[in-house]
């Protein structure tokens, strides 16, 4: 665990940084991460609404071209939820297969639309189906 989190950080401290905002069905995230346009990229995304949280997202693009991204990836999730028919907060932990396109359409390959879906699974809560929109922008 602990020589993927190295790994994980050695890739973000060599490489461009991405933001971006997505808007799911669920909740919505900022994102922060590595260069999408690499083969495998990251993720940190910070869940806002009712609750705060945060997702980690290690992701393969195995479609790599100037105009569009293709990838599949692998998401672990902290958050608290509060659970309205037991009436009070839980602790999270869920995990996340998030499949998804960025879309670059203008000359500026820097920005991009992003469209994603993505299986929940929870140990306690059941699961679910997430998908949204967002954008992203790297930094080069």
């Amino acid at each position: 665990m602990l020589s993927l989190f190295l790994l994980g950080f050695a890739s973000l401290s060599f490489s461009q940084v991405s933001v971006g905002l997505n808007l799911q069905n669920s909740r919505n995230f900022v994102t922060v991460g590595t260069d999408p346009d690499k083969t495998f990229f990251f993720d940190g995304r910070l869940g806002l609404g009712r609750e705060l949280g945060l997702e980690l997202v290690g992701a393969y693009n195995f479609v790599q071209k100037s105009e569009v991204n293709a990838y599949f990836g692998l998401g672990l999730g902290l958050f608290d939820h509060y659970h309205p028919r037991k009436d009070r907060y839980y602790d999270e932990t869920y995990f996340a297969i998030p499949v998804g396109a960025l879309i670059k359409p203008f000359n500026n390959k820097d920005f991009g639309f992003l469209i994603e879906v993505s299986p929940v699974f929870y140990s306690e809560y059941g699961n679910y189906l997430r998908g949204g929109i967002g954008v992203k922008y790297t930094i080069r």
